[in-house]
C-alpha cells in the first residue's frame, strides 16, 4: 500500500512538471546541450591541445561574466514582464529594458576584455581569442533578450524554436569553419552564432530601440536585477576557479586535458535544474507550506537518487574508456578525474541544486549568497594546496570536496527552515 502511495505521488509530481510545460523547456535545453557536446567533440579532435587550452582559459572567464548579462536586465525582464497582464504593457516594458540592458552590456564587454587581457602576460596572442569572445558576449545579449521576450508572452514554443534553430545553425557553421580554418574558424563560429537571431527576429529588436515605458519603478527593477545577477555570478564563479588555477599554476595543455575530462559530467547538471526552474513559481507560492515542500523534496529524491546511483556505477565502469572513445586516444589517462567530477555532480544533484534553489524560493537568498561565497573561498584554498601536488587530479578533488560541502551546508540550512515552519 505504501509503495502505491509513493508511486502515485511521483506520478503527480511528474504531471505537474508536464502541466508547467517543462517538457518543452526540457526538449530545447536537451537539444542545446547535445549540440554543444557534439560541437566540443569535433573541435577537440580538430585543433591542438595548446589551442584548445588557450580558448578554454578565456571561455572560463566568459562563462563567469556572461552571468551578468545586461547586468541582470534579462532576469528583470522575466520577472516584471511576467507580472504584467496586457501584451502592450509587456511590449513597452521590453522596449524600455532593451535599451537599458544594451548600455550595460557594452560596459560588461569592456570589463571582460580588461580582465581577460591579464592572460596576455603569460600567453602571447591570446588577445585575439579575447576579441572573438567579446563579439560573442555582445551578441549573447540580443539572443537572451529575444528569448525572454517570447517567454514573458507565454510563447514557449517560439522560445524552444529559437533555441533549436540558433544552436543547430551554430553547430554547422562552427564545424565547417573549424574544419577549414582551424582555431580561428572555431572562434569566428562562436562569435557570430548568437547574432543569427537578428536575421529571424530583427523587427522586434528595431522596434525596441524606439519605444518608451512610463510609470516604471527603476530603483526596484535594478535592485532585483542586480541581486539576481550577482547571486548567479557567484555560483558560476565557482565553476571557473579550477580552470583559472590550472592555467595559473600549470599550462594550457593541462587546462585542455582537465576541461575534456569534465565536459561529460558537467553536462549532466542541467537535468535537475530543468525540473526545479520549471516548478519554481509553484514552489515560491508554497514557500510557507511545509507539507508541499516535504512532498517536493521527497519526490525529487525518488527521481534523482536512482538516477545518480546509475550514473555513478556506469561512470566507474566506463571511466577508463569514455574519454578516449569520445575525444580520442590522446586524452587517455584522465579516467579518475572524469569519475571524481561525475561523483561530485551527482552529489550536487541531490544536495546543492535542490536546496540552493529552495533557499532562494523561500526567501533565504542571503543564506544562499553566504554559502556561495564560502564555497569560492574553500575552492580557492583547496586548489592552491592540491594542484601543485596532484596537478589536475588535485583540481578535481578540490571541486568534489567543495560541491559536497556546500550541498550539505545548504541542506542543513533548509532543514532548519522546515523545522521552524508551521504546518
Amino acid at each position: 500500500m505504501l509503495n502505491i502511495i509513493l508511486v502515485n505521488d511521483l506520478i503527480v509530481f511528474l504531471k505537474d512538471f508536464y502541466k508547467n510545460k517543462g517538457h518543452m523547456v526540457f526538449s530545447s535545453i536537451m537539444i542545446e546541450k547535445i549540440i554543444a557536446l557534439i560541437n566540443m567533440i569535433f573541435v577537440v579532435r580538430m585543433i591542438s591541445d595548446e589551442d584548445y587550452g588557450s580558448i578554454t582559459l578565456i571561455a572560463s572567464i566568459f562563462g563567469v561574466f556572461i552571468t551578468l548579462n545586461g547586468f541582470g536586465t534579462i532576469q528583470g525582464l522575466m520577472r516584471y514582464g511576467s507580472l504584467l497582464e496586457s501584451t502592450q504593457e509587456k511590449n513597452n516594458l521590453s522596449s524600455y529594458i532593451f535599451r537599458l540592458g544594451l548600455q550595460k552590456q557594452l560596459l560588461l564587454t569592456f570589463l571582460f576584455c580588461f580582465v581577460a587581457l591579464f592572460y596576455e602576460f603569460k600567453y602571447q596572442t591570446i588577445w585575439m581569442v579575447i576579441c572573438f569572445f567579446a563579439g560573442r558576449m555582445l551578441g549573447s545579449y540580443f539572443y537572451s533578450f529575444i528569448q525572454s521576450y517570447y517567454r514573458i508572452h507565454g510563447m514557449n514554443e517560439k522560445f524552444s524554436f529559437i533555441s533549436i534553430v540558433i544552436n543547430s545553425l551554430g553547430l554547422v557553421v562552427s564545424i565547417l569553419l573549424t574544419f577549414f580554418y582551424g582555431k580561428y574558424g572555431y572562434l569566428f563560429g562562436l562569435a557570430i552564432t548568437p547574432w543569427f537571431c537578428l536575421f529571424y527576429y530583427k523587427k522586434e529588436i528595431l522596434r525596441s530601440m524606439n519605444s518608451t515605458f512610463q510609470n516604471f519603478n527603476l530603483r526596484e527593477f535594478w535592485n532585483y536585477s542586480m541581486n539576481s545577477s550577482i547571486t548567479y555570478f557567484f555560483s558560476e564563479l565557482l565553476f571557473m576557479i579550477d580552470i583559472f588555477m590550472i592555467g595559473l599554476l600549470l599550462n594550457e595543455t593541462a587546462v585542455a586535458n582537465y576541461k575534456v575530462a569534465i565536459i561529460l559530467p558537467m553536462n549532466l547538471m542541467f537535468i535537475p535544474m530543468i525540473f526545479i526552474q520549471t516548478d519554481l513559481p509553484k514552489i515560491i507560492s508554497n514557500s510557507k507550506n511545509k507539507s508541499y515542500l516535504k512532498f517536493y523534496i521527497s519526490n525529487y529524491y525518488k527521481l534523482f537518487i536512482p538516477i545518480s546511483i546509475v550514473i555513478i556505477v556506469l561512470g566507474f565502469l566506463l571511466k577508463d574508456v569514455a574519454l578516449p572513445f569520445v575525444f580520442g586516444e590522446e586524452y587517455q589517462g584522465n579516467g579518475w578525474i572524469f569519475f571524481i567530477i561525475l561523483f561530485a555532480v551527482c552529489c550536487n544533484m541531490c544536495f546543492r541544486n535542490l536546496y540552493g534553489n529552495l533557499l532562494s524560493a523561500v526567501g533565504l537568498a542571503g543564506k544562499n549568497s553566504i554559502v556561495s561565497i564560502a564555497s569560492i573561498i574553500l575552492m580557492t584554498g583547496l586548489s592552491i594546496l592540491l594542484i601543485p601536488k596532484l596537478n589536475t587530479l588535485g583540481a578535481a578533488i578540490s571541486l568534489a570536496i567543495t560541491f559536497v560541502t556546500m550541498g550539505i551546508v545548504s541542506s542543513i540550512i533548509f532543514r532548519r527552515y522546515l523545522i521552524h515552519l508551521n504546518n
